[in-house]
């Protein structure tokens, strides 16, 4: 399997570092992703109904819960990143902790796949998703990741998401907690 990995990530690292158009357009997706899904989170919050809002809640609740499973994870198995073992081509200083899922990933990956859940934004989600596999792919382009700690945080993601979805209706009260201390203006 890691013999797998790491020719997967030369496969595709290769590239790095070779066009410059290429390597700003992949290291911007890399770093910013996150806000993007942020800005979209919010803007469905502001801009959409209920059920939407409450998906919306639940991808937050997603992501904590993808976050602590990473942070456990990484907590019990260290696996070094590829810069860390001189392989690739590095684009982003990273620190030399454990790649093993992907932070980022599990973040992206968490909101796209539980907005999956609510078939009003599924459009939305699709296309989160698509976004989502290409801040994973820029992850291991820039050289700071392999692609298995990118299907890990896929696998976190989505274990997060179904857990979420099978609790929903243990989170309604928290959620209308939340609707009721909130400003009019921020419902």
């Amino acid at each position: 399997m890691e013999e797998f990995n790491v020719a997967t990530f030369l496969f595709i690292n290769q590239y790095a570092g070779k066009n410059i158009l290429l390597d700003n357009l992949l290291i911007t997706a890399a770093k910013v992703m996150p806000y993007v899904f942020i800005l979209v989170l919010v803007y469905l919050w502001f801009n959409a109904k209920l059920d939407t809002k409450k998906s919306c809640f639940n991808a937050g609740l997603s992501v904590l819960l993808g976050m602590l499973s990473s942070y456990t994870i990484a907590i019990f198995y260290y696996h070094p990143r590829p810069f860390v073992e001189h392989l690739g081509t590095l684009l982003i200083k990273h620190a030399p902790n454990t790649s093993f899922p992907s932070d980022h990933a599990t973040f992206i990956f968490c909101i796209a796949v539980m907005l999956l859940f609510n078939k009003t934004i599924r459009g939305t989600a699709s296309l989160l998703c698509v976004l989502a596999f290409i801040g994973g792919f820029s992850r291991v382009f820039c050289g700071v990741h392999f692609p298995l700690d990118i299907l890990g945080a896929i696998l976190v993601a989505i274990f997060s998401s179904l857990v979420v979805f099978l609790f929903d209706n243990k989170s309604n009260c928290l959620f209308n907690l939340l609707l009721k201390k909130m400003p009019d203006r921020l419902r």
